[in-house]
């Protein structure tokens, strides 16, 4: 959200950014006259950082690289409440309304997946990661000015990662955040009850409110409207000063896979976890309600938990039904389901999907609980086909498709496809590396590895990953996993820097890659 144009803002205290850098760097540039010096970061004249009204420790205080404003920004993201996770050089800042990517070295950041420029790469100072002070307000819409006389930057963010109680104003607008009791879509205009601490609020939301759905557990967000918001979801919703809504976000946690044990009132699904729902968790098996001992082993499961309680709000079971006699007339009935393609697929890849059942009737399908209602369209009497193209900023383990059909007010049972998807629009990630960057060691043939991660069960393929060193392919003399890479030089090196390049490619084809360097010195 921004709160007000960050241009506007900035556009007064831009010169006086730059009088201010121009002033420390004088003294540097008189000095070596004729020959430049080298780019490096400088403390501007202790200059102190207020966030939401209050002043942050000075250490670290921003600097001043080639001219630009840098700020500290972990320690901004701390006063906000902000989680940020690092993996090497790479960062994930975590909100709830938006998920921040940035990494050292890089002038480029992602919020919710949309690239956003920087004038100057993220760089690492002294311990401390820095950032152009324009990040603020690309990444989190923060109003931020500086006051040169008082040595000051003010940073203004309703942007907040943890909201004390059901809501939380700041300068204006209204933070509501909470779990989800009730929704009413049938009011004008619809509402939501959230609940938080004992404080209950009901929303009513305008048509022109922006809705987006997460999954915590894959990492997805989509658009979505409120009819994908269900009970139970954690939800946040940002009001304008005028009170209209702004942005609601709903937040849940999904986990997918197959019923391996069933109990009286416990599900254990293929990968250990163990499902026990409670009086106010729907469960359905094939679009109908049921109980857990309606479950059998083998059922696709589908749980949709509460991501800060965990609370089970919903269990989606599909089992694949087998006709053993003739429908009875008037009957809606779905023959066949299946899609054809990939099975883990990247941004703009698709899948053809065919649907066969009674003629005449609304067919959709669904992709798990992230993509509902998607239409399918009637060419030959009973059959029903659309394509599934993966939209940006969708991540997602294995996971079903359903199909719906229905005719007049008759609804067909749900089917399942039966063979599961894997989405991966986040490229793999090369996490850990050794040597590490600029390290120096005392071995002519040390070990080289890195080790790999993708957002979702879509997994590296280890055919595809290659190895560099001092530009010779080595690939052929390594040790390549879906989960790491590493070398062991059969010959001495020798003493001087040695480059490494790693690439690798997921099974859905996005591509990464990472060059360090690092330094042996046997002598």
């Amino acid at each position: 959200m921004t709160v007000s144009s960050f241009a506007r803002i900035i556009a007064s205290s831009i010169a006086a950014v730059t009088v201010a850098a121009t002033v420390v760097r004088a003294p540097a540039v008189a000095s070596v006259k004729a020959t430049p010096a080298p780019a490096k970061a400088e403390a501007a004249r202790p200059v102190e950082i207020v966030v939401n009204d209050t002043t942050l420790e000075p250490n670290p205080s921003p600097r001043v690289v080639d001219g630009r404003l840098m700020v500290p920004v972990i320690r901004i993201f701390g006063a906000l409440a902000i989680v940020v996770s690092n993996d090497g050089d790479a960062f994930i800042a975590t909100t709830p309304t938006r998920t921040i990517r940035f990494r050292r070295g890089s002038a480029v950041a992602y919020v919710d997946n949309t690239a956003v420029p920087l004038p100057s790469k993220v760089v690492e100072l002294d311990g401390s990661t820095f950032v152009p002070v324009t990040f603020l307000k690309d990444a989190i819409g923060a109003d931020v000015s500086y006051d040169q006389r008082a040595a000051r930057i003010i940073v203004t963010s309703a942007v907040l990662g943890r909201v004390k109680g059901i809501s939380q104003t700041v300068r204006g607008s209204t933070i509501y955040t909470g779990a989800v009791t009730a929704i009413d879509r049938n009011s004008i205009p619809s509402s939501v009850t959230i609940a938080s601490g004992g404080q209950v609020q009901t929303i009513s939301l305008n048509s022109d409110a922006r809705v987006t759905i997460q999954d915590t557990k894959s990492n997805t967000a989509s658009n979505g409207t409120i009819e994908d918001i269900r009970v139970g979801d954690q939800l946040t919703v940002l009001l304008k000063k005028d009170g209209s809504v702004a942005e609601v976000t709903a937040f849940y946690a999904s986990r997918v896979g197959t019923a391996a044990a069933v109990a009286a009132d416990t599900l254990v699904l293929d990968d250990g976890f163990v499902v026990t729902p409670d009086r106010s968790t729907e469960i359905t098996l094939n679009g109908q309600p049921a109980q857990v001992a309606d479950l059998k082993v083998g059922d696709a499961i589908t749980v949709r938990l509460n991501p800060k309680t965990s609370e089970k709000r919903q269990i989606i079971a599909t089992r694949a039904v087998v006709a053993t006699t003739p429908p009875a007339v008037g009957t809606v009935t779905i023959t066949s389901f299946a899609f054809a393609g990939k099975r883990a697929l990247k941004a703009g890849d698709g899948v053809d999907i065919t649907l066969v059942g009674t003629p005449g009737g609304r067919a959709t399908y669904d992709v798990g609980p992230y993509i509902l209602g998607q239409p399918l369209a009637e060419g030959a009497s009973g059959t029903y086909t659309g394509r599934f193209t993966v939209p940006p900023g969708v991540n997602f383990g294995s996971t079903p498709l359903y199909g719906h059909l229905a005719v007049g007010t008759v609804q067909a049972p749900r089917a399942d496809a039966r063979v599961l998807l894997s989405i991966a629009t986040t490229g793999p990630t090369i996490a850990e590396i050794a040597p590490s960057g600029g390290q120096t060691v005392n071995s002519a043939r040390p070990s080289i590895y890195a080790t790999f991660s993708t957002p979702t069960d879509v997994g590296v393929n280890p055919g595809a990953v290659t190895i560099e060193v001092n530009g010779l392919d080595v690939t052929a003399s390594s040790v390549r996993t879906p989960n790491f890479i590493t070398y062991q030089p059969a010959v001495d090196l020798g003493d001087g820097p040695v480059k490494v390049t790693v690439k690798i490619v997921d099974n859905a084809g996005n591509v990464a890659s990472r060059s360090w360097s690092f330094t042996i010195r046997t002598k």
